[in-house]
């Protein structure tokens, strides 16, 4: 049973599960109870799922167990965003709220902690999707093995401030996906690792936030935004 209490997204004050657990305890910024029906569907159909984010590890020698990097095709630029387009926490925070997208709790606090980086000029950055079985995950993985496959394969985590940017941009998020950004998590006031995800249950766009423990087990259709490297660059 979902657990309760007042939590809302961010600012706009909704009354809601503040936790939709999935499958071992995994947690994401969840909607208000008229949002419910619709995260149902979303549910039965596998396109929703709760998140929980890995902090970022060293990565090990050798390759993870079961990752062959000889089988793996490259992987293709999705899209590119300019962070350093708004200046700091409020300019980011008046943007998403003109826009009418939902924040939640967890995503609106780590938004404005000292602990999450604004790059202080504009930078592009070229972003890849990429699934948990596009990095070899077969079954399901720890987000710490998830992120070392994917350093392996010449991707990186993306700058905290691609999440508010990217949120911005991608208008177009078809109805019932999830996107998890591959991030460092910031703790939140009670101490809680978390990343932020772009979803789109069909009842408006949403940045939230998920648990960024590294120790729970990532299924293989859950997608990810990750960066290439060499493709950061300030302007």
């Amino acid at each position: 049973m979902l657990r309760m209490r007042h939590c809302g997204f961010g600012r706009h004050g909704f009354t809601r599960p503040s936790e939709l657990l999935v499958g071992g305890g995994w947690w994401l910024d969840g909607p208000n109870k008229s949002c419910l029906p619709a995260l149902a569907i979303c549910l039965a159909l596998a396109t929703f799922s709760g998140v929980a984010f890995a902090q970022e590890q060293p990565i090990p020698r050798g390759l993870p167990s079961g990752l062959d990097l000889s089988t793996q095709a490259p992987f293709r630029t999705w899209r590119t965003t300019t962070i350093g387009s708004y200046k700091g926490v409020n300019a980011y925070r008046d943007a998403l709220d003109e826009a009418k997208i939902k924040v939640g709790d967890a995503a609106d606090e780590i938004l404005g902690r000292l602990a999450f980086p604004y790059v202080g000029e504009r930078t592009e950055v070229e972003l890849a999707v990429v699934s948990a079985a596009e990095l070899g995950v077969e079954s399901e993985s720890s987000l710490a093995d998830l992120y070392s496959r994917a350093r392996q394969l010449g991707l990186m985590l993306c700058p905290a401030e691609v999440a508010p940017q990217l949120r911005l941009d991608y208008r177009d998020q078809p109805r019932g996906e999830t996107l998890i950004i591959a991030m460092e998590p910031v703790n939140t006031y009670s101490g809680e690792p978390t990343i932020l995800s772009l979803v789109n249950w069909g009842s408006g766009l949403a940045l939230l936030g998920g648990s960024g423990r590294s120790e729970f087990m990532v299924p293989s259709y859950l997608r990810f935004v990750f960066a290439f490297p060499e493709r950061v660059a300030a302007e």
